[in-house]
């Protein structure tokens, strides 16, 4: 029977190539709309009059989703490539499950508030 860290490290290191690749087209999207578009497109007014709509808001949502992901995958990948890391492999995996959650839930609250 394989082990979990067996499983887990090959699964982690595709979603973190495959959430850096979406992450290049979410961002690239990101990069022409405000800064190519328009010169207008980085007022307050413009901003906000954009991500009210629903595909812009779930354009972010989702580049929230996959940079905060691939953020605290990346860390937690660092954090288990040290000795203190390997030792405390289950602290350092919830720790930076927590995080990740906790900086997309107040990403989401911050984005739905505008």
């Amino acid at each position: 029977m394989e082990s979990a860290k067996s499983v887990m490290e090959p699964i982690a290191w595709i979603f973190q190539m495959l959430t850096g690749l979406v992450m290049i087209l979410l961002i690239t999207l990101h990069f022409y709309v405000t800064h190519m578009t328009s010169h207008e497109a980085l007022k307050y007014a413009e901003v906000v009059s954009r991500v009210a709509q629903p595909e812009f808001k779930a354009m972010y949502a989702a580049l929230l989703l996959i940079v905060s992901f691939h953020a605290f995958n990346g860390l937690r990948a660092i954090l288990l490539d040290t000795n203190a890391g390997m030792r405390g492999r289950k602290t350092v995996n919830a720790l930076t499950t927590l995080a990740f959650l906790l900086a997309f839930v107040y990403g989401l609250y911050l984005l739905f508030s505008i």
